[in-house]
């Protein structure tokens, strides 16, 4: 019976997200921020540069095999036969000489890149170029090839390994990330009655109920009738703005693995949870659409998965922190391509550092006068160009919370350890955001909860 169980388990209930011929292969976080940079730099896959020659030589060797049963079972008239022996003497001399030498180059790190190897092999086919007097056809074939196969090896917590190609890399990464937020985020508390109707609650329109049903300001009770809870099945458009500035690159893992590639995992994560809730409801049109908006010199909306390979893929820690600016990229990409319908709108704020480079254009909104003469009055630490960024980002928040097309939300989270609490700078944060929203604080050294955190807070809770 306990094997008819197991039969019955991977048959119809296996992982979807990596399944390369066992159902215990288990991706940690870490383990999947490895293979990220890897991907995102060849000089640190030894492993896809091995795979790469290996692959190479296994087609090699599955060619011999067919041109010699074909030589010898095949009537093949003078000239293809020719050809044939031509082939098996460029293929056998590449087996037997430039791929073992190159795999050997390979382990010494003297062979860095895909494009190394196809330089070296190219070298080392010139002799034999020259004693044929022939265009080796065949061979060229086969190096422009070398760009595909970049398999990179891979392993799971228990030390298992196996290879996935460099184009199934982020599709691997994504799904894992993805069911794992799905996985996290299913775990709620028991410790308390929760004794509400189920989802988050609008403090605001459940505060306007009570006043409407009691003709009285304030209410003198809120009642069960009273309560108003987010509507999850409502179409939502999300933006996640991720900060990639200089201070991103600071190390926060035993591996040397950055805030910055915590940040790239958790949108990864976050991009693919959302596809995979919306396959789940299974409904005409997806209940949530997901964007990426990186905090560079020229903020712009990532709204495909080819943005969002390229971006991935050439993301660098650099540059200053134009929160401001990545902000109304975001109001401008909803009224440019949302204005037919009211999609709420959720703003997720990323940063570890602070805002720092002040919008110069026309902001909409009125400046807030409280926040405007606390800066005045107090002997913050605060550098002068981030509290004008924080004037704007109060401004521009509170004109998009006060907005009557749509409902905005806005979650704010700050990368830093527990102690930043204590500066003039989350004072300054927390004062800024008074009226919108909390600041929440992300530990670094616990990114991997950053993407479940994301859903809790902002999303599902």
């Amino acid at each position: 019976m306990p094997h008819r169980i197991k039969w019955l388990t991977e048959a119809h209930y296996q992982d979807p997200l990596v399944n390369y011929g066992s159902t215990e292969f288990v991706l940690q976080f870490q383990d999947a921020a490895e293979i990220l940079r890897k991907w995102r730099n060849p000089h640190l896959g030894r492993s896809s540069r091995e795979g790469t020659i290996i692959r190479l030589a296994n087609e090699a060797n599955k060619s011999v095999e067919l041109i010699r049963d074909m030589l010898l079972t095949t009537e093949l008239d003078a000239k293809t036969e020719e050809q044939l022996i031509e082939q098996l003497k460029i293929l056998t001399f590449m087996m037997n000489y430039t791929l073992p030498e190159a795999l050997e180059l390979v382990n010494k790190d003297l062979l860095l890149t895909p494009e190394d190897i196809m330089k070296f092999i190219e070298k080392h086919l010139a002799l034999m170029r020259q004693e044929l007097g022939k265009g080796l056809s065949m061979a060229k074939t086969m190096l422009s090839r070398l760009n595909e196969l970049t398999d990179i090896e891979i392993r799971d917590q228990f030390g298992r390994k196996r290879r996935v190609q460099q184009s199934d890399v982020l599709d691997v990464l994504g799904k894992t990330l993805g069911n794992m937020i799905i996985r996290q985020s299913s775990l709620r508390p028991v410790d308390n009655i929760d004794a509400r109707p189920r989802g988050k609650i609008r403090k605001r329109e459940t505060y306007k109920a009570a006043i409407l049903r009691s003709a009285n300001i304030p209410p003198p009770t809120i009642e069960t009738e009273d309560i108003r809870v987010v509507d999850k099945d409502r179409l939502a458009l999300i933006y996640f703005i991720v900060d990639v500035s200089q201070s991103m690159s600071k190390t926060v893992f035993s591996g040397g693995l950055t805030r910055l590639d915590g940040a790239l995992l958790t949108s990864l994560g976050l991009y693919y949870y959302f596809n995979l809730t919306n396959r789940r409801k299974r409904r005409e049109f997806d209940t949530f659409k997901m964007h990426l908006v990186p905090v560079t010199e020229v903020p712009y909306v990532i709204d495909d998965n080819k943005k969002l390979e390229r971006f991935l893929f050439e993301a660098e820690a650099k540059g200053k922190t134009r929160l401001v600016h990545a902000v109304n990229a975001v109001m401008h990409h909803v009224y440019a391509n949302y204005q037919e319908n009211d999609y709420d709108v959720q703003i997720i704020v990323l940063t570890d550092g602070r805002p720092n480079v002040p919008f110069k254009g026309k902001i909409p909104g009125r400046p807030d006068k409280f926040l405007v003469k606390y800066f005045e009055e107090n002997a913050s630490k605060t550098k002068i160009e981030t509290r004008e960024c924080m004037l704007q980002l109060n401004q521009l928040f509170n004109y998009l919370k006060k907005s009557m097309d749509r409902h905005w939300e806005i979650s704010y989270f700050l990368m830093a350890p527990e102690k930043f609490k204590n500066s003039d700078l989350y004072r300054d944060t927390k004062v800024m955001l008074g009226g919108i929203t909390k600041p929440i604080l992300i530990d670094p050294t616990k990114i991997d909860q950053l993407g479940v955190r994301i859903i809790r807070e902002a999303i599902q809770e």
